[in-house]
């Protein structure tokens, strides 16, 4: 049985985590792997590494307030 926490079904990835992605990511790690040590799909570790290599930022789009 796992011990991970369940999440909701859109529960958002945090800060940290996001940097945690990223330093995983340039340190070699696949997808995959990044996604079972943060516990997150691959799809959202690829879309956050995506948008790392694009914009180089890791925050969300579209906030409605200045953080």
């Amino acid at each position: 049985m796992s011990r991970r926490k369940q999440r909701s079904a859109f529960d958002q990835v945090s800060e940290f985590d996001r940097g945690r992605i990223v330093a995983y990511r340039d340190s070699g790690l696949s997808l995959r792997e990044i996604g079972s040590r943060v516990g997150r799909n691959q799809t959202t570790v690829m879309r956050i590494c995506d948008r790392w290599m694009q914009k180089g930022m890791t925050d969300r789009c579209g906030r409605s307030h200045p953080p």
